[in-house]
């Protein structure tokens, strides 16, 4: 979770437990475990200042973007895919190198 001070500072923390509007929490490089209470829908804390909590479920998550480069790949590998898929070989054959530093890179379109 992300706790944000009306100042302006921001701290990760780890919930440690929680009772309906109360909750623990500890803070990296913090010894003491921190309170909260809830009022109203605000987060209060222990110096009576109100603060955001923003729970990790609640953090929208950006979606890596796909471009076409990254589904591209070379002719020797695609040839060999479609080789497995039709001869119905449920293990990949030796020949083929594992490491995927070894395997030849992306075919360039024209």
């Amino acid at each position: 979770m992300t706790i944000q001070y009306s100042n302006g500072i921001q701290v990760e923390a780890i919930l440690l437990s929680r009772d309906g509007e109360r909750m623990r929490v500890a803070v990296r490089g913090t010894s003491e475990a921190l309170e909260f209470v809830q009022h109203g829908g605000i987060w209060i804390s222990e110096e009576c200042e109100p603060v955001r909590i923003e729970f990790a479920w609640q953090r929208k998550t950006r979606r890596e973007i796909v471009r076409e480069a990254d589904c591209v790949c070379s002719r020797e590998l695609a040839s060999h895919l479609i080789h497995l898929l039709l001869a119905g070989e449920e293990q990949p054959s030796a020949t083929w190198p594992a490491a995927p530093s070894d395997r030849p890179g992306p075919v360039a379109t024209v």
